[in-house]
This record gives structure tokens, C-alpha cells and sequence, in this order.
């Protein structure tokens, strides 16, 4: 530390500096050319690079949603199924129905 820096110069030194940078003379036309850019709509493709994870996220949703659903239309038809094939078991056992030789 510089022994001939107090911490009064210092303060002094500080609070008169300032900063001048230079403006840009398109700023606020480039700032809403920018906005403007963003509202349009996205190819898909675009888009789906975009939010890679968001889109992989809803594909995982659907195909594990549509196994689930599988699954559940595939037990139900298989119950019905055997249902059918029981009764049409037992009306087969039956001796009423049993045609007469």
C-alpha cells in the first residue's frame, strides 16, 4: 500500500470519479429490433433446439402416459376375454344346454 495514499485522499479520489462512456446512437432502435426478433414465432425446429430438455421431458411424459394406458386397455380386453371364455366354458358344461342324442 502507498503510504502516501491516505484514506481521505482516497475517498476524495473516488467520489470525483466518473465514468463517460460513449453513447450509442441506435441503442434503444437495436434494444427494440431485439424484442421484435423474439415475438415472432419459431420454426419448430428451432424451437425444439432451443428447449432440448423441455421437449425430450414431454416426449418421455407421452410415451411412458401411452404405455401406462396400454397396459390398463390390455388388462381390461384380456379380463373380458376370459370372462367370455368361462362363461361360454361353463354353458358348454352344462346339461340343459347339452344337445340330446
Amino acid at each position: 500500500m502507498d503510504p502516501s495514499l491516505t484514506p481521505d485522499s482516497l475517498s476524495r479520489t473516488l467520489a470525483s470519479w466518473r465514468v463517460a462512456a460513449p453513447r450509442h446512437p441506435r441503442f434503444r432502435t437495436a434494444v427494440w429490433e431485439r424484442i421484435g426478433a423474439g415475438s415472432r414465432a419459431l420454426p419448430w425446429a428451432a424451437y425444439a433446439r432451443r428447449h432440448v430438455a423441455m421437449v425430450g421431458g414431454a416426449l418421455v411424459l407421452a410415451l411412458v402416459a401411452g404405455a401406462f394406458t396400454g397396459q390398463d386397455r390390455a388388462r381390461s380386453r384380456v379380463a373380458a376375454e376370459s370372462a367370455r371364455m368361462a362363461a361360454a366354458y361353463v354353458q358348454g358344461l352344462d346339461a340343459r344346454s347339452m344337445p340330446v342324442r
